[in-house]
């Protein structure tokens, strides 16, 4: 974790802003300027929890399965010349996403509390839920790292795929804004529940 902030000013500091600068642009840009109004919640703080909520958990997919695709290549020499369980490489990836996830998602936990929009006793249900797209960023990341160390394209492709997979998750629109032949598809999409 501290390397990769290493010889900068800020540190992991970096682990909060980046985020919450995405979650302030996209709070703003739909919530005030296209109001996006979401049916059933608070129009004050209802799409930035919403928001919020979608893009931590999209970001804790997409920081696992970027960084497992290239842990074979990242970790090459140690690969080379030590001899240890390999298990090592993807618990060391979730560990590290894992805490920067924790990290901001305490601080929209603190928002929750302070802004009256706590879930309650339904929050308890969040660990056992996030460990489907965790399971699956693993998965995908294992299989696309073995390719990756075969064809380097492999890794730029997935990243342009991952683009495209936000995009085609409703994160930042409900679903229910899309017409039903489009809804009736999302079924096939496997970080929607």
């Amino acid at each position: 974790f501290q390397a990769r902030y290493r010889n900068s000013l800020f540190g992991a500091t970096w682990a909060i802003l980046s985020p919450l600068a995405m979650i302030a642009i996209y709070t703003i840009v739909f919530s005030q300027i296209m109001r996006a109004r979401l049916p059933g919640l608070d129009p004050t703080f209802g799409y930035s929890i919403y928001l919020c909520a979608g893009l931590l958990t999209w970001g804790l997919f997409a920081e696992i399965a970027n960084r497992a695709q290239n842990m074979f290549i990242e970790n090459a020499d140690l690969l080379k010349k030590l001899s240890f369980p390999r298990l090592c490489l993807p618990v060391v990836v979730v560990g590290s996403a894992s805490l920067n996830f924790a990290i901001v998602f305490g601080l929209f936990t603190i928002f929750l509390l302070l802004s009256g929009n706590f879930p309650g006793w339904p929050f308890l249900a969040l660990g056992p839920v996030l460990m489907i797209p965790v399971f699956l960023a693993v998965g995908l990341g294992i299989a696309l790292g073995v390719l990756n160390v075969f064809f380097r394209d492999v890794g730029h492709a997935f990243a342009i795929f991952l683009q495209f997979w936000f995009w085609l998750t409703p994160i930042v629109y409900p679903a229910s804004v899309l017409p039903s032949k489009i809804q009736s598809s999302l079924a096939l999409n496997p970080l929607i529940s």
